[in-house]
């Protein structure tokens, strides 16, 4: 059967058609140009979270001298010590746990001589009176300024020689100051640390010898120390 010619009506609106197609196309293009229409973008993602706000650390270890009494008929003497101290806090408060060790066995030979070692554990707060003061000046000698404090807190001590050992609970004194080591500003700061503590016993051991008449009474002693000191 011969194909029969389109009818006019369709040649016409099929032309027309393909025109609004395309005229509808470029309008689109021209809208993503200019910036009226938005494409399609990935969410962002969101930002992290600031980590939770703790206390800054402080370690410090160091070495120095306990000027000691007991067990020395000539009265104080010298004795090394080892110093260790571990910390929560770095403004106005904070709180320290420190352990102390003396060790003057063996050390000291004359006949009338029979000194103690004392072995000490210590839990006290810090007090630091200048810890707000001008917190934006950098300089030196107020960074030196701020570290100033005092301690105070409870204590046990264990004094001990090679024929017999005693302990006591004590008032833990003290003050200290740091010289930093680092630059100002960074998160973690290295510090020489300058103290000074005594520990004060609430009562008075005794410590027997090998004769009834040879008793020693444990008094108390005075430290002093130098120690590096990590805040973190």
């Amino acid at each position: 059967m011969p194909r029969r010619p389109a009818s006019a009506p369709l040649r016409i609106a099929l032309p027309l058609a393909l025109c609004a197609v395309s005229g509808l196309a470029a309008a689109q293009n021209a809208a993503f140009e200019r910036g009226d229409v938005a494409a399609e973008v990935a969410p962002a993602e969101a930002p992290e979270a600031p980590p939770p706000w703790r206390p800054r650390l402080s370690l410090a270890a160091g070495m120095g001298a306990t000027f000691d009494a007991t067990g020395f008929a000539g009265g104080i003497h010298t004795i090394p010590a080892f110093f260790a101290v571990g910390g929560f806090g770095d403004g106005l408060t904070g709180f320290d746990l420190g352990s102390f060790a003396s060790s003057a066995s063996g050390r000291f030979h004359a006949g009338t001589d029979n000194p103690v070692d004392r072995l000490a554990l210590d839990a006290f707060g810090v007090v630091r009176p200048a810890a707000r003061q001008a917190p934006g000046d950098r300089r030196y000698r107020w960074r030196v300024l701020r570290t100033a404090a005092a301690e105070i807190g409870l204590g046990l001590e264990r004094d001990g020689r090679v024929t017999g050992s005693g302990s006591r609970f004590t008032l833990h004194t003290g003050a200290r100051i740091e010289l930093p080591l680092t630059r100002a500003g960074e998160a973690s700061e290295l510090r020489l640390r300058l103290a000074v503590r005594r520990d004060v016993g609430l009562f008075t051991p005794k410590l027997y010898g090998a004769s009834a008449s040879d008793v020693t009474l444990v008094g108390d002693s005075t430290e002093v120390y130098a120690a590096l000191a990590v805040i973190f």
